[in-house]
């Protein structure tokens, strides 16, 4: 094979696969930005070695970006460490609710945006067998290839993320759908009118609000633990005008929620998380640095 056809053969692998490969490299950090150099790693390293002896691309591929994610992951600790605040995922937003084209890849699971926070909570190994396996179908045996263990070892692992995630709740997505919907019409009533009491009632009593803004806009720098403190907490910043300006629809990494456009501020983004019977919120997540909120589409 010539070096021009060895250069097509790795340019239409990359063409075929990158929506993929990304995807799963985002669902597993949480940062999009990462994702990509990931995936760009990995085609790398096969322009470099070829591709004429690849028999079975997509396996060899995601084996190849899910390892690569791994390494990324070891580093994540120290970097979150001396993250000014809490550390939030990076999310891909689609104002209005259609899907752009790599949100119909990120849109399999259950609950976009708040899965990638819950997912934060795994150790690696957990989270790439819980996104292979939950999130794309993988079976226990290309998920034991992908990461050279037992099938028996990813039945565990996988155990021991859903445990820590607590996902089987939520397959019916009619309901969870409606559900959201209903909490962030809540919300933004409670934002038109002032009033935030009956979105408040929408909270379970030990809900959390957690706020990213990076060191670069002012954000909570702790969780913000109880209904009554969220409370205190919105109607305080809602006060000085925090929360003014245009509330758009958008669809977040895959999840119902909303953008706040302001003219001359960075934007601010707000996903809710539902409880396990979709009747009230448990968690909200406010992320407002401005260098995780480039990846806006109109």
């Amino acid at each position: 094979m010539t070096s021009n056809e060895m250069t097509l053969e790795v340019e239409q692998l990359y063409r075929d696969y990158k929506p993929l490969l990304t995807s799963i490299a985002y669902k597993m950090l949480g940062s999009m930005a990462e994702a990509e150099d990931a995936v760009q790693d990995v085609f790398v390293t096969i322009s470099k070695h070829g591709a004429d002896t690849i028999s079975h691309p997509k396996a060899y591929l995601v084996k190849l970006v899910t390892n690569r994610v791994l390494n990324v992951m070891k580093a994540a600790p120290r970097k979150r460490e001396s993250y000014p605040g809490e550390w939030l995922p990076e999310p891909v937003i689609e104002l209005g609710w259609e899907d752009a084209p790599l949100e119909r890849v990120i849109q399999h699971e259950q609950l976009g945006y708040a899965l990638l926070v819950l997912l934060q909570t795994c150790t690696p190994p957990e989270r790439a067998v819980f996104v292979l396996r939950e999130s794309f179908g993988y079976d226990y045996s290309d998920i034991a290839a992908m990461l050279d263990k037992s099938e028996a070892a990813c039945r565990k692992i996988f155990s021991r993320a859903s445990a820590k995630i607590g996902q089987s709740q939520y397959r019916d997505k009619l309901a969870l759908n409606d559900s959201m919907e209903k909490f962030v019409q809540s919300f933004s009533q409670a934002i038109d009118s002032g009033r935030f009491e009956p979105f408040i009632h929408l909270l379970t009593d030990d809900a959390v609000l957690l706020s990213d803004g990076g060191g670069v806009v002012r954000a909570a720098i702790n969780p913000i633990e109880g209904r009554q403190r969220i409370a205190a907490f919105l109607t305080g910043i809602a006060g000085k005008g925090s929360l003014s300006g245009e509330w758009l629809p958008a669809s977040v990494s895959g999840q119902r929620g909303l953008l706040l456009s302001r003219e001359g501020l960075p934007p601010l983004v707000l996903v809710l998380e539902p409880d396990a019977e979709l009747t009230s919120i448990r968690s909200i997540y406010l992320i407002s640095n401005p260098n995780k909120l480039t990846r806006i589409t109109p």
